[in-house]
């Protein structure tokens, strides 16, 4: 989940937001106006928006793309390691370097994320046309 939001971010950039905790914002959930007191409170409502879209016709990172922003700081949901990843799939992909010397030899983490980080582009391409009608 924060692998797929953080493809989108780091493509179109992070939005502006101010606030400190506690702070109210609408629930994109109940659609009713809520206190978060601190960052749990933030990842059960991110938790709640997953569970709500999980089966949704658009790619995860695109749905918290555009919900995340509406009650926190997208950025919470960076770690060290999402950057670490894009930048290893950005290296394989333009430098032509494979992951491992065969598919039974490559580590499934690594080939999950990649999987995640290939279908998070190819989403942004089809946003892409959508947005520019092409």
């Amino acid at each position: 989940m924060a692998l797929s939001s953080y493809v989108w971010f780091s493509h179109y950039g992070y939005p502006h937001f101010d606030k400190q905790f506690p702070y109210k914002r609408q629930s994109p959930i109940t659609n009713k106006v809520k206190t978060y007191k601190d960052q749990e409170d933030v990842l059960l409502e991110i938790d709640r928006v997953f569970d709500k879209f999980q089966d949704s016709k658009f790619s995860m990172g695109r749905n918290l793309y555009f919900i995340l922003p509406l009650f926190c700081n997208p950025k919470c949901l960076y770690e060290d390691w999402i950057g670490e990843t894009i930048k290893e799939y950005k290296m394989s992909k333009n430098l032509n370097i494979p992951i491992a010397r065969s598919l039974n030899e490559a580590d499934s983490f690594i080939v999950d994320n990649f999987l995640i980080i290939d279908n998070e582009l190819n989403s942004i391409k089809e946003y892409e046309v959508e947005k520019n009608g092409r």
